[in-house]
């Protein structure tokens, strides 16, 4: 956890902890990617300066889904995002986890593209 938490301060990101009873029910992981005009970002050129706020970890144990912990962890990282000025809240999820994506899509978040993989070895 504390690997997170410094890779989090390195990249002007946050991180949150949910706690019940004294014990880690819940976290979540953000990171502020500052884009300027000419970068190269992924084959997709900038043009525009732009922050992106991407959370790298959202995680919230099994049992405790559902009891709207996770909204809590989104929302506070989605304020602190906004605090910094960013532009946009950015994630990657697993095309299989369909609990996630209707999570996020009920947060409000829309796919934007879709990541193909192959095999090399």
């Amino acid at each position: 956890m504390q690997r997170m938490i410094d890779d989090s301060e390195d990249m002007n990101g946050a991180m949150y902890v949910a706690e019940e009873n004294g014990q880690v029910v819940g976290f979540i992981q953000g990171v502020i990617i500052d884009h300027q005009p000419g970068q190269d970002v992924v084959f997709d050129a900038v043009h525009t300066p732009r922050k992106d706020g991407w959370i790298g970890l959202l995680y919230v144990e099994p049992e405790q889904r559902g009891s709207g912990i996770g909204r809590a962890l989104l929302d506070e990282m989605k304020r602190y995002f906004q605090s910094k000025n960013c532009d946009t809240l950015r994630l990657k999820v697993l095309s299989g986890n369909q609990r996630a994506i209707a999570f996020y899509e009920k947060y409000g978040l829309t796919a934007r593209e879709i990541e193909m993989v192959t095999k090399l070895r």
